[in-house]
């Protein structure tokens, strides 16, 4: 996801904020609605993409770039996970496979002998639906796998999301020899870090992604949304390409609309 123009972190962060609270309208929609699994789950990845990104700048502010990128790779993960379940309509088959693979591993620490009185509290207790809903995943194991982030992108035609965004991520999630280095800096403050261009990109790379993760929410979700919202995506992509900010105008429209009118309806079956 490389770009050879950046916008200053001070336009960033407003376009952040925007999307902020955009998000925070379309969860509100869901809200009033009552979902199924599938919509539970897109709502969710809505959310979680909407925290990650104020959290890239929370880090940023403190020059914690090494953990930004290590949320933008969390990101861009959650990208093609949500693409990939989107395209194949593999929301049971997933949410099916997380609660198994939760139960499995609160398991294991259930029949540690050494390590089970650490078992409390609501998050390790089943209800009778969560237990009958486990002897029949024992019996048909969920075949459902995690995608891998580079098939994902070439079925998506967008190799350079894995290239130039996943895979370099990923070096910060691993361990490498010069880990810290900037830390090092930060912290004792005995001689400056040198500035790099990169630093910049993984605000402005965080903000592709989230926008991708929006839209395909909205787009694999049951429910019509106002193109207004599309066209909004749209814009702020847009400002990362040549600093247009356009969107600022369709966000005023979008918080004009809300008052009166609802930015979603459900799908009519």
């Amino acid at each position: 996801m490389e770009s050879k123009t950046y916008q200053t972190i001070e336009t960033y962060k407003e376009v952040v904020d925007s999307l902020y609270a955009i998000s925070g309208i379309i969860l509100y929609c869901f809200a009033k609605h009552n979902c199924n699994t599938k919509n539970i789950i897109i709502r969710n990845f809505i959310a979680r993409s909407s925290i990650s990104l104020k959290s890239i700048l929370t880090l940023w502010d403190m020059n914690d770039f090494q953990s930004a990128w290590i949320i933008y790779r969390s990101m861009i993960d959650r990208m093609f996970h949500l693409h990939d379940i989107g395209e194949k309509d593999k929301f049971t088959e997933f949410d099916d496979w997380s609660f198994f693979e939760k139960y499995k591993s609160h398991n294991k620490l259930k029949s540690d002998n050494k390590f089970k009185h650490n078992v409390v509290g609501e998050i390790y207790e089943l209800s009778i639906e969560q237990k009958n809903r486990i002897k029949k995943l024992e019996k048909e194991k969920p075949q459902w796998g995690r995608p891998k982030a580079e098939n994902v992108a070439k079925e998506m035609g967008m190799m350079f999301l894995y290239n130039y965004g996943y895979d370099p991520a990923s070096t910060h999630v691993h361990p490498m020899s010069d880990d810290g280095l900037q830390d090092f800096h930060t912290i004792t403050k005995l001689e400056s870090y040198p500035e790099s261009q990169s630093d910049i990109s993984v605000v402005h790379n965080s903000i592709i992604s989230s926008s991708m993760i929006l839209q395909d929410a909205l787009n694999y979700s049951s429910f019509q949304w106002r193109h207004i919202l599309f066209d909004y995506i749209d814009e702020v992509r847009d400002l990362l390409k040549d600093g247009n900010k356009s969107y600022q105008l369709s966000f005023l429209k979008l918080m004009n609309l809300i008052k009166n009118e609802s930015l979603c309806k459900a799908n009519e079956s």
